[in-house]
């Protein structure tokens, strides 16, 4: 029955009491499960929207005596029906709007989580200790700003870089995925790391976003002779552990990417003698506790010393699970580490020297 069919029987108070009460719950229950709730309402109630759109007109108009569409009636039980209808009709409105909010959220939600992957993919693809060089990412949201790559050349070498991007968000992830891949497209063709960071903050000049820029260290690792060049462009400082637990930092040489069109960058030669090298993101040295202490370098040192026996890609990977899994620490930023660990290459030859299997890296030249 609908509210025009209500109109016909204006005297029968009791009955039509009854049954506007039980339309108006079967109505609410309608629209309640509706996935076009304005639609079903003008089905039910024709006039109910447009009632609803007048109900501003319809005030002024009883003030000033005139009777309109949703006015004031001689009919008590009219008045209040077309009261509660009026509601309805608002609130069908309201519903459908948020269901379109709703549904919007679920699209950006599914493109972040698409995005997300895709930066997933763009990640080295191996398995944890096939190489003697790893990385982890943490993103503090569903996409990273943060990046780590790692591939061989053809002369054996390991060619490595991570980055930070700055600021947060798809403008961050998308300014990594450029900068990832202008790594290994160009890296395959530029032979040193400084002129290759050169190379890609030229690119990065010439499209990015005013006021954003990168922070990176990129580098070769020869494992014929444990040594490593690399260059840093505005990044925080690599460490190298010694076998004698002593620590280097090695400063960035030139600012970060995307900010200056021309600069030079000068390259550091590590020997790493079976010691590790450890390339990270602020995000965590700067991981916060809630008492506002920062890990800081000496809290991570800490870190990798209590982890030292472990394999490699597992000492990362715990590395992360223990700030993680300590309800005390504040996630504010990216986490991301890599680590080459030249001793993985010297016991894989003393493997080789043994009888096994032939070594994943060519046998070290004499120092």
């Amino acid at each position: 029955m609908s509210d025009q069919q209500y109109r016909k029987v204006p005297g029968e108070i009791g009955r039509d009491l009854s049954d506007r009460l039980t339309f108006l719950a079967d109505l609410s229950n309608r629209l309640a499960g509706a996935e076009d709730a304005p639609a079903v309402l003008e089905a039910a109630c024709p006039g109910a929207l447009a009632r609803l759109m007048t109900v501003g007109s319809a005030a002024s108009a009883q003030t000033s005596g005139a009777r309109t569409a949703g006015a004031q009636t001689a009919d008590p039980v009219q008045a209040e029906f077309d009261r509660v209808v009026t509601g309805l009709a608002k609130l069908a409105l309201e519903n459908a709007a948020l269901r379109e909010r709703l549904i919007e959220q679920l699209r950006v939600g599914d493109s972040i989580a698409t995005a997300a992957d895709l930066q997933q993919s763009l990640q080295p693809d191996c398995a944890p200790g096939h190489l003697p060089i790893w990385g982890v990412n943490r993103p503090a949201r569903k996409v990273s700003g943060d990046f780590f790559d790692f591939y061989r050349l053809d002369d054996g070498r390991i060619a490595f870089a991570l980055g930070d991007v700055s600021g947060k968000g798809m403008n961050a992830a998308l300014l990594m995925a450029k900068a990832i891949s202008l790594f290994r497209c160009l890296g395959k063709r530029i032979d040193r790391p400084a002129q290759l960071l050169e190379a890609i903050n030229a690119e990065l000049c010439e499209t990015a976003t005013r006021g954003m820029f990168v922070t990176m260290v990129a580098g070769h690792y020869q494992t014929g002779s444990g040594t490593i060049c690399l260059a840093n462009a505005g990044h925080q400082p690599p460490l190298l552990r010694g076998r004698d637990r002593s620590y280097t930092a090695f400063p960035a040489s030139a600012p970060p990417l995307g900010i200056l069109p021309s600069m030079q960058l000068s390259e550091e030669h590590i020997d790493l003698g079976g010691g590790e090298l450890y390339v990270f993101t602020d995000g965590l040295t700067e991981y916060r506790y809630v008492s506002g202490e920062e890990l800081g370098v000496d809290g991570l040192i800490q870190l990798i010393e209590s982890l030292s026996e472990a394999p490699l890609a597992r000492r990362l990977e715990t590395l992360l699970q223990n700030l993680e899994q300590d309800e005390g620490w504040e996630v504010r930023d990216d986490l991301t580490v890599l680590a080459i660990d030249d001793s993985w290459v010297q016991a894989d030859e003393v493997q080789a020297d043994a009888g096994s299997e032939a070594a994943a890296a060519p046998p070290r030249k004499a120092k």
